[in-house]
């Protein structure tokens, strides 16, 4: 068994002007081909011939490359290595696959919904299960789950929301003894281990290991502050960061920092060990700060 071939996440289409002095045009469909090699190898997709005989099994195949890929799996070389693991392959193509779960890498994109993945079956699997509507215009199936109300759209969908109901968690850290539900959060997570960031900020070249992060670090470039204070007309770009917190304790009037050796609090715990200083001095009011709250 090898996998199909994965069709290329962008294609490039010549117009009239832009053909090669000599091309060979298929008699089948009109494709053109720079080369006769090629036309040639085009024509087995018609003619279903199959010149290439597997020497240990019953298998042919329509190009030499193909049984080269195929008789690896009776010798079971893998001459192609990844450099995130140690993990080999016997085709680029089954490299290329893998090497997008250490990259994050997701050329398929979808349409409709802009929603991307790392293999075009995916992208398949998901155009057939959430725009079937759109795509072919009939009504689109619905998965239930049998513990709770929810419905999903898809097959798999469902399988992995019912892990919330049996507490399943067959994905397990290859670094460490933490397991998850979701394969997509397990490598995210090793992210944490390998210190792997494949989304770049094309503005400032700050690297992420995860989408969400670089998007909410673009909104520094464009000064986007979607978040907004429910007390005031001051907003924010993250909907939990610090700045916002200690900003929301100014309308409470909270102060959830005490110092232990007087009575007073304090809403930022930067104003706590300033504070702490009048107490011992800066070296030691470092030392106690650890000693209590485990900051410096």
């Amino acid at each position: 068994f090898f996998p199909p071939t994965e069709p290329p996440s962008t294609t490039f289409s010549q117009s009239e002007n832009e053909k090669p002095a000599s091309f060979h045009t298929c008699s089948v469909c009109g494709k053109d081909f720079p080369y006769a090699s090629k036309l040639q190898r085009h024509l087995r997709t018609h003619s279903g011939e199959r010149p290439f005989p597997c020497s240990m099994c019953n298998k042919r195949f329509p190009e030499k490359g193909l049984l080269m890929i195929h008789e690896r799996v009776h010798t079971g070389e893998k001459p192609y290595p990844c450099t995130f693991c140690e993990k080999r392959f016997a085709s680029q193509g089954e490299l290329r696959l893998h090497r997008r779960t250490h990259t994050g890498e997701r050329p398929y994109h979808c349409s409709i919904c802009l929603k991307s993945f790392s293999r075009h079956w995916h992208l398949k699997t998901h155009l057939d299960a959430m725009h079937s509507e759109v795509v072919a215009g009939f009504t689109r199936k619905k998965f239930p789950c049998s513990d709770c109300d929810k419905s999903c759209n898809s097959a798999a969908e469902l399988r992995d929301h019912q892990r919330t109901h049996t507490g399943e968690r067959p994905y397990q850290c290859s670094f460490c003894d933490k397991r998850f539900a979701l394969s997509g959060t397990l490598v995210r997570h090793e992210r944490l281990h390998t210190g792997i960031t494949p989304y770049h900020c094309l503005d400032c070249g700050k690297t992420f290991a995860q989408q969400w992060t670089l998007t909410t670090h673009m909104r520094t470039h464009r000064g986007e502050k979607p978040y907004s204070c429910t007390q005031c007309d001051k907003s924010f770009c993250f909907a939990h960061s610090g700045a916002m917190n200690r900003h929301r304790l100014t309308h409470t009037g909270e102060k959830p920092y005490h110092c232990s050796l007087c009575s007073r609090s304090f809403n930022q715990s930067g104003r706590l060990r300033e504070h702490e200083k009048t107490h011992f001095g800066d070296k030691n009011a470092r030392c106690y700060a650890v000693q209590q709250h485990g900051v410096i």
